[in-house]
């Protein structure tokens, strides 16, 4: 399974221990596929067809699984190097659409990059202190609907202690522009959450995060690196410019 979908469940199991989020969350993986579901949170209702040849199946057993869980929307994300036509076409016979192409990356060179990074930019390492600063940027930076802080900040606050979760904000000296996340599992690393605010967009911060979190990761001897981005988006073409390359690409479908 992919690190990213790794990270995911890592958070979800954390959140699950929040009093206010109980029932709310379920997490269950089969050979097949992998069901998530976040009630309060939409951008975790989704399902992982690992065998697209068993999509009827699959496909039969998320629809009753977000069904019973009074959850009218969720997406389901298909490897198309594995998939075909007749399976496309059963989803979109099935009331499936297709939403985006989600390309994950990696970093061939596994070494230090010697692109320049301003002095002046940083990442700072999130603290208790500055975890609701970290919270508004988050939203913000990733345009979010959600105007109540305190849950997110709560959730958060359980990532705090997680040895194998970085959450940092990006700083151009005082000023914070964006947020950034590294997620690590022993040698294996996945460059999480990088979203910079509207305000300070098209300047290069995306770029620097993403050299920044590399070094940082190849510096502990890396195995791996990876990280994923919509097909076509700035942050997929700033990850290509940092000399990661694709090796999957996820159809998206919603429903």
């Amino acid at each position: 399974m992919d690190l990213f979908f790794e990270y995911d469940i890592e958070r979800l199991r954390r959140y699950a221990g929040v009093v206010e989020n109980t029932g709310k969350i379920t997490i269950e993986s089969y050979p097949t596929h992998l069901l998530l579901s976040f009630t309060e949170v939409g951008y975790f209702n989704y399902c992982v067809c690992h065998e697209p040849a068993k999509i009827v199946d699959v496909v039969g057993q998320a629809n009753a699984f977000y069904s019973s869980r009074s959850i009218h929307h969720h997406k389901l994300l298909l490897d198309e190097a594995r998939s075909d036509e007749n399976q496309y076409r059963f989803l979109l016979d099935n009331g499936y659409r297709l939403k985006e192409r989600l390309m994950a990356v990696e970093d061939p060179m596994l070494q230090h990059r010697s692109q320049p990074i301003p002095e002046n930019l940083q990442l700072e390492r999130v603290q208790a202190a500055t975890l609701p600063d970290f919270t508004s940027d988050y939203l913000a930076a990733f345009e979010s609907e959600q105007k109540n802080t305190a849950p997110v900040i709560t959730n958060f606050r359980q990532l705090l202690d997680n040895e194998n979760i970085a959450l940092f904000r990006v700083r151009d000296q005082a000023e914070p522009v964006g947020i950034a996340v590294l997620y690590g599992i022993e040698s294996d690393f996945f460059l999480a959450g990088g979203a910079i605010l509207p305000a300070f967009r098209n300047r290069g911060y995306h770029t620097t995060a993403l050299v920044t979190r590399l070094n940082q990761a190849n510096a502990q001897n890396a195995r791996s690196v990876i990280s994923w981005a919509y097909d076509g988006g700035a942050s997929y073409r700033n990850m290509l410019k940092v000399g990661l390359v694709p090796y999957k690409c996820y159809r998206l479908y919603e429903r």
